[in-house]
């Protein structure tokens, strides 16, 4: 089960979602399952009237294996319960071959308000781990393929968390599944990439891209210079990307793809490959269900009481300083906004004050070489002068993060996190005993197959030298 969210600014109209909705270009068959769009617009009136930032939640729910209605109805149940949402304002039932032409042929649009009944927002924290969340229940529920998602660990720990007596059996078998995955799998393409180059196209392009080539992959039985052979008699070329270790394939003036994302490897794995190209890879293991994950491993053993204590001395090491919404520009840029629409309605009096207090502070540092600041005058030089600074910061703080990550402790505490989960669904007898008699260094060694080396909190990292965003603005 994939589930893939967007949401539609309250600034733009409701047309260009309700036209693709509705397209039978693209789609062998379309049909509405419920709603109007008159709804659509009434949400999006709605949002502007709340002063809201988006209106429209649109969600696409594309089940792997045929689901019935009443299926489909419990799935968007359990989507409305999960953000506390009001009832979908819209559902379209798409029919299309898939690209792998395996999967179910029928997906869904469903649409939510982003502005509730009540007046609130819709919840949205949180929300691609949260939709992983459902995606994976819902898996579990109804006996499809299970999918190892980015945000396995963070999946678990929610369904560990919840009261729903169902939803805390499904973290059992989930971990018994992914829990401890050193890889988490990456999408070959963003969203926005792939509506770039349909635009460009005029059809969908990479999905079918990425299924004949991974066709070919498997056909030469995963050895890369069979492979490379192979899709080069096809027009495909392969050539260096921007970025280290990175190749691209595609064909000659048209869209082109990651190949070690393509094939399901890491970029070090491929660099590796590439000299050593006759070597074929071990085949992936077959896609798990629950009933294999429940005949084939164990349960999980019963946590430990020091379990959750050790964990959280590990995540406080490995947390770096800054959150991911703190090192985006933009984000670091909100609370300015406040003083740039300021100057956007101040008055002509206003105005010539501004210009005035600019104007003595130029003449006092050429008269007396006086450095004084001088605050912006118009809303497009706040503007600017605001993200200029909120860059800069953005820069230092992902430095810091990329550093943080980089240093041995922290490199240290992801091994000792991973074999720490790792420990509690092995099948290795000598590890579970020694787990349950509370001998946590003897499991790690088993694990290990060396002495434990103990992991020590990392110190706080020097303070940037830079000024920081408040004091850089405080003009604006």
């Amino acid at each position: 089960m994939i589930i893939k969210t967007s949401r539609i600014t309250a600034e733009s109209t409701h047309r260009h979602l309700y036209r693709h909705l509705m397209r039978t270009d693209e789609n062998e068959e379309v049909r509405i399952v419920q709603g109007r769009e008159f709804a659509l617009a009434e949400a999006v009136k709605d949002a502007r009237h709340a002063k809201r930032r988006y209106g429209l939640r649109h969600v696409i729910l594309s089940p792997e294996q045929a689901t019935s209605p009443e299926t489909f109805q419990k799935i968007v149940t359990l989507y409305q319960s999960e953000f506390g949402a009001d009832p979908p304002l819209m559902i379209v039932e798409h029919q299309k071959k898939r690209a792998d032409g395996q999967s179910y042929d029928r997906h869904w649009h469903v649409v939510f308000a982003e502005t509730l009944a009540n007046g609130r927002s819709l919840d949205s924290r949180f929300i691609r781990i949260r939709n992983e969340k459902v995606a994976r229940f819902t898996e579990l529920a109804f006996g499809h393929p299970l999918t190892s998602g980015k945000h396995n660990d963070a999946v678990i720990r929610a369904l560990e968390a919840s009261t729903n007596p169902h939803m805390q059996r499904a973290a059992t078998d989930f971990k018994r599944a992914f829990w401890g995955e050193a890889n988490t799998p990456q999408a070959t393409f963003t969203d926005k990439a792939h509506q770039v180059t349909k635009r460009k196209a005029g059809k969908s392009v990479l999905p079918s891209m990425r299924a004949h080539l991974r066709k070919r992959w498997q056909e030469e039985g995963q050895v890369l210079l069979s492979f490379i052979e192979r899709v080069a008699e096809e027009g495909y070329l392969l050539r260096e990307g921007d970025k280290p270790d990175v190749w691209l394939i595609g064909q000659n003036g048209g869209a082109h793809l990651a190949l070690h994302r393509v094939l399901g490897l890491k970029k070090k794995e491929l660099v590796a490959l590439l000299s050593d190209a006759n070597r074929p890879v071990p085949l992936s293991p077959p896609r798990l269900t629950v009933q294999s994950v429940k005949a084939n491993k164990p349960p999980p053993i019963a946590v430990p009481p020091d379990y959750a204590q050790k964990l959280e001395v590990l995540r406080q090491c490995i947390r770096p300083r800054w959150k991911r919404s703190e090192c985006r520009a933009e984000l670091i840029a909100l609370p300015y906004q406040n003083r740039v629409r300021r100057l956007e309605n101040s008055t002509l009096g206003e105005m010539l004050e501004r210009l005035l207090a600019a104007l003595i502070a130029r003449m006092l540092k050429a008269l007396f070489g006086l450095s004084i600041e001088v605050p912006p005058i118009t809303a497009d030089e706040a503007r600017e002068r605001i993200s200029k600074a909120c860059a800069e910061v953005a820069h230092l703080r992902q430095q810091d993060v990329q550093e943080h990550f980089a240093s041995p402790e922290v490199q240290a505490a992801l091994r000792e996190r991973r074999l720490l989960k790792q420990r509690l669904v092995s099948d290795n007898p000598v590890t579970r005993q020694a787990i349950q008699a509370g001998a946590w260094g003897e499991a790690m060694m088993s694990l290990r197959g060396e002495p434990r080396v103990p992991v020590h909190s990392m110190p706080k990292l020097p303070l940037l030298e830079t000024v920081s965003v408040g004091s850089g603005l405080a003009g604006a």
